[in-house]
């Protein structure tokens, strides 16, 4: 069996395109708020870090010398990737955001 050609669809009149593209600038200003979000969150990652190292959460060290615990370590350890991850792309999609907002002005 053969397939059947598509029928053309009839235009219809109050269907019309949409306005393209929105603001340049309000474009810009989201990407910043974007990647200041990031290093916000890299800055809450750095908390964690120092959480970990005072021994604030796991009820202090005794004495302070002691060395922390394999999963305490591990645990530091992600947090300074995921801080450096959020840093670094923060400041990426800042850099992105304040290029956009420049060339605006161009």
């Amino acid at each position: 069996m053969m397939p059947r050609p598509a029928d053309p669809l009839p235009a219809l009149p109050y269907a019309t395109p949409s306005a393209g593209g929105g603001s340049p600038v309000a474009a810009g200003v989201w990407v910043m708020l974007g990647g200041l979000a990031l290093v916000f969150f890299g800055g809450c990652f750095c908390i964690g870090i120092l959480l970990t190292v005072s021994g604030a959460v796991y009820g202090g060290l005794n004495p302070p010398q002691a060395r922390l615990a394999g999963p305490q370590v591990a645990l530091m350890i992600t947090l300074y990737a995921c801080a450096f991850a959020c840093f670094a792309a923060g400041g990426y999609v800042l850099f992105l955001g304040l290029r956009k907002l420049l060339a605006v002005g161009r």
